[in-house]
């Protein structure tokens, strides 16, 4: 959900907080634990952009579908405003970033109609860290989070070199996880073949997994399926 509202309240401690129609965002993360490095940029609380929400993130996977499970480094950036999607995929354009161990996000990514540009930046002093899922010690402290960041969104028409959207935030998330980070992470994202291709096509997977005989199942079904 990229871009929702919701009303209730939690507590902490014996302070109770209350809230109404507030900007929500949720996801579904598939797999069995998460990337073994990553980065991830997200806010729908745009400066007069109420419809205005960004999810961007990067991150080094494993496909062990395929032999000697290789190593991967992928990225999206998806941009919904006034009912339109933006998608900005390694296998219909381009996305690259250069992302900090601590303090600096920064994306580009293109398709055959935009170009999309993204800058998060935080306080060397702000964050937290979380604990995220890894397949060998379970859930531990992996990563590190703040939803105070500064983020800045412009989006280009590539036919009319026209900005479409030029927007800033001072509540955005950011996040680096996983690891080692030892320097500044500079890629572009590359998908290898054949998921390349794959991707592309109409497949409901949760469907396909039907048809691979039930001992193979765990094998092939991605966990959560």
């Amino acid at each position: 959900m990229a871009h929702g509202l919701s009303s209730g309240w939690f507590q902490w401690g014996d302070e109770r907080f209350e809230f109404q129609d507030a900007p929500t965002y949720a996801e579904k993360n598939w797999g069995g634990s998460f990337p073994q490095k990553w980065f991830w940029i997200q806010c729908n609380s745009f400066d007069d952009h109420p419809d205005l929400t960004l999810t961007a993130g990067g991150g080094t996977r494993e496909l062990p579908i395929l032999p000697g499970s290789p190593e991967e480094d992928v990225a999206m950036i998806g941009v919904h405003c006034d009912g339109q999607f933006y998608e900005f995929v390694p296998w219909a354009g381009e996305v690259d970033w250069v992302v900090s161990p601590w303090g600096t996000w920064v994306m580009h990514g293109m398709n055959k109609d935009f170009e999309v540009f993204l800058e998060g930046t935080a306080a060397p002093d702000d964050g937290v860290v979380l604990r995220a899922p890894t397949i060998k010690n379970g859930l531990v402290p992996f990563c590190k989070d703040t939803f105070s960041g500064r983020i800045r969104l412009r989006l280009v028409n590539r036919r009319s070199s026209q900005t479409v959207i030029d927007a800033e935030s001072g509540t955005g998330g950011l996040e680096v996880g996983g690891g080692p980070w030892w320097d500044t992470w500079a890629a572009k994202a590359a998908m290898k073949e054949p998921l390349r291709s794959l991707v592309r096509l109409p497949i409901d997977v949760s469907k396909a997994v039907d048809f691979v005989p039930e001992g193979l199942r765990p094998f092939v079904a991605p966990p959560g399926l």
